[in-house]
């Protein structure tokens, strides 16, 4: 993989390389010239060669840009948030499943109990003492 690196030429690539390699010095920032996009890369290993974790198209991106999607994706460091956060929408998108699920199965019953009215059933159950019958009641 064929890659162009910043240099002092190019102070918007420069200055993004900068910031990645303070947040992480295994990164570095540069321009994929296979694809022409810039990317975020992680150095391996010799002799392999670095490896493109964020892609950021082919425009140079800003620095505040490139901060916010290096700390979404960086997993070691905010693991517990990121995994809190899943959590917790979760536990909110159940609440809300069974929120609407109580408010159906009232709104079916209230449905229920207005069509056997409308036909003269009454879904009330009277329980009268023995020998009175529905007629005296």
């Amino acid at each position: 993989m064929s890659l162009w690196l910043p240099n002092n030429m190019n102070y918007d690539a420069y200055r993004v390389d900068r910031i990645v390699r303070e947040y992480d010095d295994r990164l570095m920032f540069a321009r994929n010239e296979e694809t022409g996009d810039w990317c975020v890369f992680i150095r391996m290993p010799r002799p392999s060669s670095p490896y493109p974790v964020l892609g950021f198209g082919r425009e140079i991106p800003d620095t505040a840009v490139v901060m916010q999607r290096l700390q979404e994706a960086d997993t070691l460091r905010t693991g517990n948030q990121i995994y809190n956060e899943v959590i917790r929408s979760q536990k909110d998108y159940r609440k809300n499943l069974e929120y609407n699920a109580d408010q159906a199965s009232a709104e079916s019953a209230e449905v229920v109990e207005h069509f056997l009215r409308k036909h003269g059933k009454s879904p009330i159950v009277k329980i009268l003492p023995k020998g009175v019958s529905n007629n005296d009641a």
